[in-house]
């Protein structure tokens, strides 16, 4: 699941502040969160994981086998190459794959909990989620809709909007 962010504006500890705020509105843990700087000393990538629980609990169940749900993110910036890749995709200029939502296993209510409250904040009105594959993307607005209905699974694989209900 991609997270498209307008490049204009674009800073990693905004996009990380959000996925902080979203994760913990969401009663999920954001744990482990990485960087990795390129040879100028610049930020290259930020990455983490989510989590149902915390980092000793993670362990823990790890160590005793019980599954925990988690996923992988990661924020990337933008490149020469992101100016209008998605415009096919979301109509608008200079939109480009922020973030990533990774390893999900198929849980996509997992993955619904955290987009509902990071799609729910003011500073991420102007993205778009896109689900790999699909030739549609959710905006701000119809995920802060979705989050208001009861929750349907079929919403990974097939855009449910207000006329569709």
């Amino acid at each position: 699941m991609i997270v498209l962010k307008p490049i204009e504006g674009f800073q990693y500890a905004d996009v990380l502040h959000s996925v902080q705020q979203a994760s913990s509105r969401a009663g999920i843990h954001c744990i482990h969160v990485n960087t990795c700087f390129n040879e100028q000393g610049e930020l290259e990538t930020l990455d983490g994981v989510l989590s149902e629980v915390d980092t000793e609990t993670l362990q823990s169940n790890f160590e005793r086998g019980i599954h925990t749900r988690t996923c992988g993110f990661s924020i990337e910036r933008p490149t020469d190459t992101s100016y209008d890749s998605f415009t096919w995709l979301v109509q608008k200029k200079n939109y480009f794959w922020a973030l990533d939502l990774q390893y999900l296993s198929g849980d996509f209510n997992f993955a619904f909990q955290f987009c509902a409250q990071y799609f729910n904040l003011e500073e991420n009105s102007r993205d778009y989620l896109w689900i790999d594959d699909t030739e549609w993307v959710y905006s701000a607005e119809d995920m802060i809709w979705l989050s208001r209905q009861p929750y349907r699974p079929e919403w990974s694989y097939q855009k449910l909007t207000e006329e569709k209900t």
